[in-house]
């Protein structure tokens, strides 16, 4: 039961970027996205999925697997369309 809260908690909270990464590429406008918050949330995220893998926990694996993906989707978009800020 505990796996399924765990794998549960991780696909929603790594489902809450995808409309971000979505609103990025579409509108291509990053000005309200913070760059430190997107750098501190990719980078804390990998560490989360490195401690996954030490524990050897598939929950955390998939969730951060997926969620550092997401967030780097953000943090590329970020830095992509940052020369249309104005």
């Amino acid at each position: 039961m505990t796996q399924y809260i765990g794998l549960l908690a991780g696909v929603l909270t790594t489902a809450s970027l995808v409309p971000q990464v979505l609103k990025v590429y579409k509108t291509r406008l990053t000005r309200d996205v913070s760059l430190a918050w997107t750098g501190m949330l990719t980078v804390g995220i990998f560490f989360w999925l490195m401690y996954g893998l030490i524990l050897r926990d598939i929950p955390l694996i998939f969730a951060n697997v997926s969620g550092f993906i997401f967030s780097l989707a953000v943090l590329i978009g970020k830095m992509m369309y940052r020369k249309y800020e104005k």
